[in-house]
């Protein structure tokens, strides 16, 4: 791919070597950063594609001779492909999964469980992979994510809750996943956390909804009551029961929820949409799902998620000396940091300046350290007497 991109001479050899391979691809080439491990994933799968446009260059004795300046083994093999599909195929998930985890214009909670289920599935399958490299890091990737995720105790518990509350899945994909993932001691462990975990969520919202109801005004015997149209007995006796059957409904309409049918797993569900039209019939649990599903999987940008460059701090991406960066640091960290006195930074700016303005009154002279003029900042009090 460098070799490619390094002239525009060797890059019209190649547009002529993707027509000669009859590869229609608007695609274009993109180099490896260091700093950003999607840019991997994205140059693989780009090459991927002009595979037969890069076999075609073997032809061509500068191409092979730029192999031998670089102290390469020679172009890539068909060995090298095949471990490039793998790899594609490997990142790939974890490329789609940052990506939809870090969107903002859509729900992600509910969406979190089945793909951290996936890629522990994953990383289990490709753990016991005949091919080293791919095994090695699969077993690395797999220690960071129990780290993470292997311990029930660290578990947050919301994370599960939303995904019930989506109408596709609800107690589903806990039971299945569970079961399947962790061993059955694990996986009943944890489904009864996450149940009774549920059932008091759903308690502390129906705890606070009755006050509101209870609260709501009753009409006072002083006032007219409007005459009541005469019923029958089994008009009366029909009503009553309808008025029951909510009542009850309402009195645990969480039950009544998971019992009821599921959704179908549609990749256009909008699950906003469906509380919106489907949340009268299971009002306590709509305001747990207002609550949960409005709770953001991840607040950081894909960009920042793909990228490492940020925790890196060298001559190259900063200019700064390193006494100005310690001194930076010590800064913030005295600025955020608890004290009864809290820290004014207008006022120590208008220190600063009184400083500064000593000493083009008085150039060279030590006193200006301990001077400190009174609102001189703000325009007031004299610089020309010392002894202040």
């Amino acid at each position: 791919m460098r070799y490619v991109r390094s002239s525009p001479a060797r890059l019209k050899r190649f547009k002529e070597s993707c027509k000669d391979a009859n590869i229609e691809s608007k695609a274009l080439l993109c180099l490896d950063v260091v700093t950003r491990w999607n840019s991997t994933y994205l140059m693989l799968e780009s090459a991927i594609k002009f595979k037969k446009a890069f076999e075609n260059l073997e032809a061509d004795a500068n191409y092979t001779k730029y192999f031998d300046e670089e102290r390469m083994d020679g172009p890539p093999t068909n060995l090298d492909w095949e471990k490039a599909v793998v790899f594609v195929d490997f990142l790939r998930r974890f490329y789609d999964l940052t990506n939809r985890f870090s969107g903002s214009l859509y729900v992600t909670s509910n969406l979190f469980l089945p793909d951290i289920l996936k890629v522990q599935a994953d990383l289990t399958t490709m753990a016991s992979n005949p091919d080293t490299l791919l095994r090695a890091m699969a077993v690395s990737m797999k220690r960071k994510y129990d780290k993470y995720w292997g311990r029930i105790e660290k578990l947050n518990m919301l994370t599960f809750i939303a995904n019930i509350l989506d109408p596709r899945y609800k107690l589903e994909v806990v039971n299945r996943g569970f079961k399947f993932v962790y061993t059955s001691s694990e996986a009943e462990r944890m489904i009864k956390s996450v149940t009774n975990t549920l059932a008091e969520l759903y308690a502390f919202y129906k705890q606070q909804q009755q006050p509101s109801q209870s609260s709501q005004a009753q009409p006072s015997q002083s006032q007219s009551q409007p005459s009541q149209p005469v019923i029958n007995s089994t008009t009366e006796s029909f009503l009553q029961g309808q008025l029951q059957l909510s009542d009850d409904i309402e009195e645990d309409d969480l039950e009544y929820y998971l019992s009821d049918r599921r959704e179908k797993l549609d990749p256009t569900f909008d699950i906003l949409r469906w509380w919106k039209q489907n949340g009268f019939k299971y009002p306590i649990v709509a305001r747990m799902a207002k609550d949960v599903l409005a709770i953001q999987m991840s607040t950081v940008a894909s960009e920042s998620a793909f990228s490492t460059g940020g925790r890196i701090l060298d001559s190259f991406r900063s200019s700064l000396s390193p006494r100005m960066v310690e001194a930076l640091i010590c800064s913030k960290n005295w600025y955020t940091c608890e004290s009864e006195e809290p820290v004014v930074l207008r006022q120590y700016m208008d220190e600063i300046d009184g400083l500064e303005a000593c000493e083009q009154v008085f150039p060279g002279d030590d006193s200006c350290i301990t001077y400190v003029p009174e609102n001189l900042g703000s325009g007031s009090g004299s610089g020309t007497d010392k002894n202040n």
